[in-house]
């Protein structure tokens, strides 16, 4: 009996015989179509009439010789005769024969595709796989030429060189294409228009592509990759704006670089049809070209497909393919292929002339740009760019003789002879904000702020006293911003997409306050302020807001301005960072959120109704204010109002999120008003990190007394003294609530300072964690270091003769109680002399203190 390693034996060197024979084969075919070539070649270089001799000659079926015909009596018209029938008959016979045994280099497809990967629409083709050469190292080399027609009428071809060589009982392949891809017509032009005018987007652009594709194939499966490199002008871009316009989808055409690699097996149960199953991944993305805002036009993004080949008879092959990937979705596609001599790709030896497989459409992205809607008028956004680097036009003498003085005279005398150039649209804009603030006279107009020049030459709003608002709900963004609008017809949009960091536009008042803020709906995004006397104002206060029914009666509310993003650096002498007013009285809200505050010589925020009887709500959220030659916040004389409208009482400041780093005064001050200090760090500060008091600040001598509420709560404070709060004149009522704080003190300091004289203070001090900071002391022998205990603490004095029990009053049971739920704080009493001793403090569990509105 034959062993089975036998049999298996003689099993691969009988494949490895039809392998070679086949391959023998393939030599012939390919001298075959090369002599005939020759011959083609010969026979059109030849004269006429020849030609017409030689051919008739071929064509006899009778036995027609040159010297005569059957029986020897042969005519000229016979001999033509004979020649037509022949070559009829033998050109149906080369083509029954190339259709039989010939090596399918013809054949047609149509891929029926409503969204295939990165294109619309089916195309119907006709290819061609022709060997031509063999080289030396048994490799043979076809050409791969593929035309497309689309049902949008477009063309598009694949040409290609191809190399495949048998290695063992399968195929390598690699191949080189340039792919040409005209098919413009899948998407119509799209028009945007405004008032500027209008501007058309192409529905498409003509792409070409280098293609580099490999394959293995293999009696169990293939394994195939394909990288595809787009060249010349491969992308554009609309957006985000056009003329005076905002889009919410960018106009974008792009081909898409990228690459993708499969792995294909054959299906046993679909063996009579050939079926074989492959899945595969891809990625694509054009980062060649950037959007307005930096980012790629397409950014990069992967996928995954499978696919399912059949032959389902001698000639037709069929392919079913669906893909998925987060920017085209679901696509694919369902291709019918006819190939003359029947299908290549039953076995490894056929696929030797086969195709290789790839995408033969670029795959390309487009985008349809369109216009945002306002939902408040139905209307789109109107935007007015300014860019202090677009050329002006030199106008006057001046300008001319601007020539021969020194660089630095010349730019002097040329920026005081120009006039600003520009209509204020993306492609044409302002040079001047002055500009942009005269032209934006509707509600909900944009002025968007490029950053140009103004890192070396800020935008200077002096001759118009600080950028001016001239109707409610207006903008003032910079380049780089975060922010989102509200559309009618795409919801949340961002304005810019990222934002960028690095990249502010500045802007300067060195007189005044640089921007304004005292209209409602006021939203100011994305800015920095360099060197301003004040960097932002309510100047005369905030105006009214909208009318609302309040108990039937028409009332107007207060007006509201957000400001985010903004920075507010110092440079020189008495500069404030924000300062808020309502001199109107309207109860304007002010929200300050992302605030980045610096070097400024006076204060930070100053919020102060010392000027009539404003009461505003302030809120100042995740935001830094960092190295102030002063306070970092400074609230004074609000005067608390109820507002019917809401409910609620107006008229306090909150620091909520935030960080003050560095303060040559307290970190905070609150003199005559309600504030709420929460969840914020305070370090680098003055003598006290809080300190309040209830008589405010004012130019009137008749005001000798105040009230404050304040709240400080889970915030970190490192100071000699966290929280100072004094009541020393008769009237004043200061209301302080600290807890749930850590209290760093420094110095022989104290978390906690309550004093009170004439006036009364009623406070609630629980749930901190009050520490000192360790002192050290060396020695000759030894350095020892010395725990906070006693150094840190609260701290109750009561001064004044006038003082009883009643004028301090802290919520606690007893000063046991006190120092357990303060983490074992000391409690000290200090009366002003040892002589004349007060009672102690009132320490009542039920107490009262009113905390600041929310």
């Amino acid at each position: 009996m034959e062993k089975p390693a036998n049999r298996s034996g003689k099993r691969a060197a009988a494949r490895r015989r039809a392998l070679r024979r086949r391959a023998a084969e393939w030599q012939r075919r390919v001298r075959r179509a090369a002599a005939l070539a020759l011959i083609a070649a010969a026979v059109a270089e030849m004269p006429a009439r020849p030609a017409v001799a030689q051919i008739g000659s071929l064509g006899s079926a009778s036995g027609f010789s040159a010297a005569g015909g059957v029986g020897g009596g042969g005519a000229v018209g016979q001999g033509s005769m004979g020649a037509v029938g022949g070559l009829v008959n033998r050109a149906v016979g080369r083509l029954g024969a190339l259709e039989e045994n010939g090596p399918g280099w013809m054949y047609y497809g149509i891929n029926a595709a409503d969204r295939g990967l990165g294109y619309r629409g089916s195309y119907f083709t006709v290819g061609s796989f022709i060997p031509y050469a063999e080289d030396d190292l048994g490799g043979i080399w076809s050409a791969d030429l593929r035309g497309h027609l689309s049902t949008y009428a477009g063309f598009f071809s694949n040409v290609g060189a191809v190399r495949k060589q048998f290695v063992g009982g399968t195929i390598l392949g690699v191949g080189v294409y340039w792919d040409y891809d005209g098919d413009q017509s899948q998407y119509s032009p799209t028009t945007i228009s405004d008032a500027s005018g209008s501007y058309t987007f192409a529905g498409g652009q003509t792409y070409n592509q280098v293609g580099v594709s490999g394959e293995w194939l293999t009696d169990y499966g293939n394994l195939r990759s394909n990288g595809y490199i787009p060249v010349g002008n491969t992308a554009s871009v609309m957006g985000p704006f056009v003329g005076n316009s905002f889009l919410t989808n960018y106009g974008i055409n792009a081909g898409l670089a990228g690459a993708d690699l499969e792995v294909g097996a054959w299906v046993p149960g679909l063996a009579d049809w050939a079926g074989m199953v492959s899945v595969g991944g891809y990625a694509f993305g054009n980062a060649r070209y950037n959007l307005a805002n930096g980012n790629d036009v397409v950014p990069y993004f992967g996928g995954v497909y499978t696919r399912l080949d059949l032959t389902l008879r001698r000639n037709w092959d069929f392919s079913l393919q669906a893909n998925n990937d987060s920017y085209f979705d679901w696509t694919g596609f369902a291709r019918l292929t006819y190939r003359m001599g029947g299908s290549r790709r039953r076995n490894v030896p056929d696929q030797m002339e086969q195709p290789m497989f790839r995408n033969e459409h670029v795959v390309r992205a487009h985008q349809t740009p369109v216009q945002a809607i306002n939902p408040a008028t139905g209307k789109p956004f109107q935007v007015y760019h300014v860019d202090n680097s677009v050329p002006s036009q030199p106008a006057g003498p001046a300008a001319k003789s601007a020539a021969s003085l020194p660089a630095a005279a010349a730019a002097s005398a040329l920026a005081a002879t120009t006039q600003p150039a520009g209509a204020g649209t993306w492609e044409s804009p302002f040079s001047t904000l002055q500009q942009a603030s005269a032209k934006a006279k509707e509600e909900y107009d944009i002025v968007f702020v490029h950053v140009g020049n103004s890192v070396a030459c800020p935008y200077d709003t002096s001759s118009i006293g600080g950028y001016q608002f001239q109707k409610n709900n207006q903008y003032l963004v910079g380049e780089g911003t975060t922010l989102e609008l509200c559309t009618a017809n795409a919801g949340k949009v961002p304005l810019w997409g990222t934002g960028d960091p690095g990249r502010y536009p500045v802007i300067t008042n060195a007189t005044g306050p640089a921007i304004v803020v005292d209209k409602d709906g006021t939203v100011v995004d994305h800015l920095q302020i360099s060197g301003a006397q004040v960097g932002i104002s309510d100047c005369s206060g905030m105006g009214k807001g909208p009318v609302v029914l309040c108990d039937g009666v028409p009332t107007e509310t207060g007006g509201m301005a957000t400001i985010n993003d903004v920075r507010i650096y110092g440079n020189g002498p008495g500069q404030t960072g924000v300062i808020i007013k309502d001199k109107a009285n309207n109860n304007g809200v002010f929200n300050f959120t992302n605030m980045d505050l610096r070097n400024l010589t006076a204060n930070g925020f100053v919020v102060d109704g010392s000027e009539g009887s404003g009461s505003p709500n302030v809120n100042i959220t995740k935001s830094s204010i960092k190295n102030t030659s002063g306070s970092a916040v400074v609230v004074n004389d609000i005067t608390p109002s109820f507002n019917p409208v809401t409910g609620l009482q107006q008229g306090r400041v909150r620091l909520a999120s935030s960080t003050i780093d560095g303060a040559t005064g307290p970190g905070v001050v609150v003199t005559g008003a309600t504030a709420i200090v929460e969840r914020s760090q305070i370090r680098n500060v003055g003598n006290y990190g809080v300190l309040v008091a209830g008589q405010p600040v004012t130019t009137d001598s008749t005001v000798t007394s105040g009230s404050s509420t304040v709240q400080v709560a889970n915030s970190t404070i490192s100071a000699n003294v966290g929280v100072q709060a004094s009541a020393p004149n008769a009237g004043d009522v200061v209301n302080i609530t600290v807890n749930g704080n850590t209290l760093v003190s420094a110095g022989g300091g104290n978390g906690v300072n309550l004093a009170v004289n004439q006036g009364k203070m009623f406070a609630n001090v629980v749930s901190n964690n009050i520490v000192g900071t360790p002192t050290t002391t060396t020695g000759t022998s030894a350095t020892t270091t010395t725990g906070s205990s006693g150094v840190a603490n609260i701290l109750l004095t009561t001064l004044g003769t006038g003082a009883d029990e009643t004028n301090l009053s802290i919520k606690a049971a007893n000063q046991d109680n006190l120092r357990a739920i303060n983490n074992n704080a000391t409690v000290v009493s200090i009366p002003i002399t040892a002589s004349n001793v007060p009672p102690p403090p009132n320490y009542d569990p039920s107490i009262v203190v009113p905390l600041p509105p929310p």
